[in-house]
């Protein structure tokens, strides 16, 4: 079987060259599936962290807030200037809602300043789309390349960053996903619908949204998906679109 026919795993660069982010019907259905199984179980969870769990979310968050800001030093303007500030929120509140809520060992794992850039520049190509009917994460990722260079970081940040930007939309990540890919995917779920925050102590979710309020990004968001219904009705966006998921938001904090 030559290359070209190969079959990629959905959610991986491999796939997103192949394809163009393009599902077809059967994996269109499960994808629809697993979404809606995602948001049953978000709304029947009863977990809420002990003490010594809310420690270790303080923990990762403060490390994260200290990368964070390391990489805002140069990308700041450009993000706020590309996506608006209200995105730029999202993206920062993506970055340490994922470390919360990622487990202590897969943290020690991440590499800060890709996990960081990937958060910043996930939704870049939701904005910026440059082709009808693709995914808009091949957009991110190439967004993913400029901040990248603009920080001088080395090669295999590039590649770690642009993994996770391409892996986020999907309930169920790729078998291979790093640990990065992982922290993107928690802290965005958790962000726009709310899944897992019920596991986050109240005190640091409340100290996350007065750092980074909401601002227009729930309107926003809404707005960007139901156009992913028409662009490119076939990519994850479009199928999840279309299977509820702009009704499905998280309320207003």
């Amino acid at each position: 079987m030559g290359n070209e026919s190969r079959a990629f795993e959905i959610g991986t660069e491999a796939w997103l060259d192949q394809t163009g982010g393009r599902l077809t019907i059967p994996q269109a259905l499960a994808l629809s599936a697993q979404g809606l199984a995602q948001s049953a179980r978000d709304r029947v969870s009863k977990n809420r962290p002990d003490p010594d769990e809310c420690s270790r979310q303080a923990a990762r968050m403060a490390v994260t807030r200290t990368e964070l800001a390391a990489v805002l030093e140069s990308q700041r303007d450009r993000v706020v200037e590309r996506q608006g500030r209200a995105m730029l929120n999202h993206a920062c509140r993506t970055y340490v809602l994922g470390a919360a809520l990622l487990s202590d060992e897969l943290f020690r794992s991440v590499n800060h300043t890709a996990a960081a850039v990937a958060a910043l520049a996930h939704d870049d190509g939701l904005l910026h789309p440059s082709r009808p009917g693709n995914c808009f994460t091949s957009d991110s990722a190439v967004e993913v390349n400029a901040m990248v260079d603009r920080l001088g970081a080395p090669s295999e940040t590039v590649d770690v960053a642009r993994a996770a930007v391409i892996a986020h939309f999907q309930p169920k990540l790729p078998t291979q996903a790093s640990a990065d890919a992982q922290l993107v995917a928690l802290g965005a779920s958790a962000d726009v619908m709310g899944f897992g925050l019920k596991r986050l102590d109240v005190g640091l979710t409340r100290e996350v949204w007065q750092e980074w309020p909401d601002l227009d990004f729930l309107a926003r968001v809404k707005d960007l998906l139901r156009g992913e219904r028409v662009r490119a009705p076939r990519t994850r966006p479009g199928v999840l679109a279309r299977s509820g998921m702009p009704y499905l938001l998280r309320s207003r904090r």
